[in-house]
């Protein structure tokens, strides 16, 4: 069962009577302006058709307007069951007014006409009632005189069919036209994908923020933790420079989460920690005392790398020596860092991690990207009994 049949099984394919009902409101303060027409001379039939054009033309000048279209997005949603994204605040086009405008129209001439009917189809379903009341006296219904009998059981039935199909096809139709006339234009799905990427690639950047600085944290001071458990007796000394490390990495943690949590609140937070290549040394430290034999090698003025290129290179080499820790454990790992006039190469070399797999692809993905975005390149991979993570970005003079 689909479309239109299982729509008169189920309670949302009746919802035309309270859309329909809130058009009637709607048209109410229009409709009483619009009685400035009896003191035109002419006879009731022309009142009459003067002040529908009246209300007509009323409802669609509101219809205008940006909150109309917004509070017709939003009735339809919530009585329709429809799903149109809601308009944004921005200025709208006119063609998006003209749409709003005839919907408005529309939905209030279609209420007024599907209400009427509905009365009229009503009183059909309640015949029976002056048949059962014993009532046998003559009646008029519909413009033929006749009396009351149980020709009014069929009656009913006939108009209580015809008043569930009217409201179910009422529905579906309200659906369709709030949708083709309250819907997105091309221009407003194309603004609509744009916030929407722009979301997306927020979340990412904060994604790789927090796997950057609070996973490697996290790998360091596991490790750190697990060897200061097994020296505690054997070596309280080493077992009080691991702990200060971990605190030292757990300060730096948190304030990489605060930063991240304060653009997750878009509320101002504390300032971004700028980490780069020229803190290198300490990435350096807090390895080694995590097991890593870490044998650093810096060539050419770091110091003076744009910033930009400094920050990434810091995230290159914390995802190295963080993948090594989390596969390879504990082991030499070769870090180089090479600075000349046209580009910045970085290269962190490890032993392989043995039968282990290497899994969590992630933090390779989300260098690859910050690379990319600076026109470089990266590679990662074996090469023989050998882990590596290469990584080469341009520099540009003014960069």
């Amino acid at each position: 069962m689909s479309g239109f049949p299982r729509s008169l099984v189920r309670p949302g394919g009746f919802r035309s009577v309270p859309y329909a009902l809130l058009g009637a409101a709607l048209s109410m303060p229009a409709f009483l302006f619009s009685l400035v027409v009896v003191v035109i001379p002419g006879t009731p039939r022309a009142h009459l058709a003067l002040a529908l054009l009246a209300v007509a033309v009323l409802l669609a000048i509101a219809g205008l307007t940006g909150p109309a279209r917004r509070l017709g997005v939003a009735s339809a949603n919530g009585l329709l069951g429809t799903e149109l994204p809601a308009p944004g605040r921005d200025r709208l086009a006119w063609p998006e007014r003209l749409r709003s405008a005839a919907w408005l129209v529309l939905h209030a001439g279609f209420g007024g006409l599907l209400l009427t009917a509905d009365c009229v189809l009503l009183l059909g379903v309640l015949t029976p009632a002056m048949w059962l009341s014993g009532d046998q006296g003559q009646f008029s219904f519909f413009g033929v005189t006749t009396t009351a009998g149980s020709w009014t059981l069929a009656v009913a039935l006939v108009a209580l069919v015809a008043l569930v199909l009217l409201q179910a096809a009422a529905t579906r139709g309200f659906r369709a036209g709030a949708t083709a006339l309250l819907g997105p234009s091309a221009a407003e799905r194309a603004a609509l994908a744009e916030r929407h990427a722009a979301v997306l690639a927020q979340r990412n950047r904060l994604a790789r923020e927090l796997h950057d600085s609070i996973g490697h944290t996290l790998t360091t001071s596991t490790i750190q933790a697990a060897a200061a458990a097994d020296l505690v007796e054997a070596d309280p000394a080493q077992v009080r420079r691991a702990l200060g490390t971990i605190e030292e990495a757990s300060r730096s943690a948190l304030e990489d989460l605060d930063h991240v949590l304060g653009l997750l609140r878009e509320e101002p937070a504390a300032k971004a920690p700028a980490r780069t290549l020229a803190e290198v040394d300490v990435l350096a430290v807090r390895a080694r005392e995590a097991g890593l034999d870490v044998r650093l090698s810096v060539t050419g003025p770091v110091a003076a790398l744009p910033a930009t290129v400094s920050r990434e290179g810091y995230r290159i080499v914390q995802e190295g020596l963080t993948n090594a820790l989390r596969h390879a454990g504990p082991g030499a790992v070769d870090v180089r860092i090479e600075t000349g006039p046209e580009r910045l190469a970085i290269a962190v070399v490890n032993a392989l991690p043995g039968d282990r797999p290497r899994t969590g692809r992630r933090g390779l993905a989300g260098l690859a990207e910050r690379v990319e975005a600076l026109r470089g390149e990266l590679a990662a991979g074996p090469d023989g009994h050998q882990w590596q993570l290469r990584a080469t970005i341009p520099l540009r003079t003014g960069a």
